[in-house]
């Protein structure tokens, strides 16, 4: 695929796939619609949900236009983005990206240097890299060791 191959200068942008964030949006505004049409015996209570459901909503819609969430590849190194986390490494800091099972599923995991790994104060070299946006971890994990060499 076209998005895998980097030319010199070019950044490598992946991003989640539209129709699966899409479906996500919508499930959040049905449920948004579901709770509104409850009757509780607080009235309160079917506002505030209709109200976060309908937020969370709009912010997964504005998510997948504007592109908050994302990989970004380039000469530099990697910086990931997401709702509640940013994680950036440098090129020099990355020693390899390995694929783990955990829970049934596959994870990506980034090694990172002994020395990068000090200077970040972690206590594991491995630190989890969620960055498949739904797109098999097989297929973006050799991406990402592609990146590498």
């Amino acid at each position: 695929m076209s998005r895998n191959k980097q030319s010199k200068g070019r950044a490598i942008v992946l991003k989640p796939i539209w129709w699966r964030q899409l479906a996500f949006s919508l499930f959040l505004l049905l449920l948004g619609a579901f709770f509104g049409m409850l009757t509780f015996e607080v009235e309160a209570f079917n506002w505030i949900t209709r109200v976060v459901f309908g937020v969370l909503a709009t912010l997964s819609l504005l998510d997948q236009l504007f592109e908050w969430s994302r990989l970004r590849i380039d000469e530099k190194g990697y910086s990931l983005r997401g709702w509640f986390q940013r994680v950036e490494f440098r090129k020099d800091e990355v020693e390899e990206f390995v694929l783990k099972n955990y829970m049934n599923r596959d994870l990506i995991l980034v090694r990172l240097t002994d020395q990068a790994a000090l200077d970040r104060s972690l206590e594991n070299c491995e630190i989890p890299f969620p960055c498949t946006f739904g797109r098999p971890a097989v297929e973006e994990l050799e991406s990402l060791r592609n990146t590498l060499v």
